[in-house]
């Protein structure tokens, strides 16, 4: 039997541990917040696509103790890719452990294969889009789910590596979900990041949801379309030509409807408005970084970057945040 620990048992978690549920495998849950509710009642998922069910995975509130359900052949990713996760699994790793990415962001992959050198990674590209509305309930709205997934790295992908994405598509395929292999997945990865890179910090900044941002003044929709230009130079610079024009005109498309039926709130926002920290680092600050290393210029990415570290850092209240001056 496959064994599968989902670390982040929140909206992307709940579903995917659900497939794998669905497909044979016995599922591990790493919750924090939600553990009471998820050992006693299990995950309720109302979806769009495949109705009402219940997940009911093996509920742990740490890795310590998630590792006696173990070895574990898959290792989901499923948190907010924040610096401080990778090493958070390590007790759970074990050699035969393949760790699988479904976070947002660009460059997420080196830190987990520096830290794990000797296991397989594997990154994916989530599209599905849940909200944990209350402990042990997400809700997805809309039929949309797809996996775009690949070995980390692609050029010395070896012939295990591939296995283990063919074992992992073909999971998901018996759990009923949509999970496509690629030979390198970096592409996907980009392009989902030319429009993460940009509504969603944009939305989180100006405490709109899209289609009121996109209402709020004329420029709004050429300024969203500029920072995702950006986004395709610097995947260009990499050997990526995927993000063009017509790319960023379909991604626009839905948002644009939304000026007219009702926007959407990027999950940036969502984090703001409930003061959790947002993916600065994994969807701007990464992007950025590896801009200035291939020289090329991004002067709106590092305006919104260093603007959602200003709120980021304002949001989290660090101990580094100090009060207001007192008049004397």
């Amino acid at each position: 039997m496959t064994r599968a620990l989902i670390f982040g048992a929140g909206g992307v978690g709940s579903v995917y541990g659900w497939f794998l549920e669905k497909a044979g495998a016995q599922v591990t849950a790493v919750c924090r917040s939600n553990y009471n509710q998820v050992k006693q009642n299990g995950l309720l998922i109302r979806s769009a696509k495949w109705g009402k069910n219940v997940h009911k995975p093996i509920a742990t509130p740490s890795v310590a103790e998630a590792k006696a359900h173990g070895p574990f052949d898959y290792i989901l990713m499923c948190s907010k890719a924040f610096p401080e996760i990778p090493p958070m699994i390590r007790e759970a790793v074990s050699p035969e452990s393949t760790i699988v990415l479904a976070q947002n962001g660009i460059g997420i992959e080196e830190s987990y294969a520096k830290l794990y050198p000797e296991n397989t990674i594997i990154s994916g590209v989530v599209y599905l889009p849940v909200v944990q509305v209350e402990q042990g309930v997400v809700e997805h709205a809309t039929p949309l789910e797809r996996f775009e997934i690949g070995s980390y790295p692609a050029s010395s992908a070896s012939k295990e590596a591939k296995e283990k994405v063919q074992g992992l598509v073909d999971l998901f395929t018996k759990g009923d979900a949509t999970c496509v292999a690629y030979d390198d997945v970096q592409p996907r990865r980009w392009n989902k990041l030319s429009l993460n890179a940009s509504l969603n910090p944009i939305c989180a900044l100006t405490l709109c949801d899209d289609g009121n941002y996109l209402r709020s003044s004329e420029g709004a929709l050429s300024m969203a379309c500029d920072v995702m230009r950006e986004v395709g130079r610097v995947a260009s610079a990499l050997g990526y030509n995927n993000i063009t024009d017509d790319t960023i005109n379909e991604h626009m498309k839905r948002h644009i409807e939304r000026m007219t039926t009702g926007g959407k709130e990027p999950s940036m926002l969502q984090d703001v408005k409930a003061a959790r920290p947002i993916e600065v680092e994994a969807i701007l600050g990464n992007t950025v970084r590896i801009a200035e290393g291939l020289k090329v210029e991004t002067p709106y990415l590092r305006l919104l970057y260093t603007l959602a570290k200003g709120l980021n850092f304002a949001t989290s209240r660090t101990r580094e945040w100090r009060p207001l001056a007192t008049v004397t």
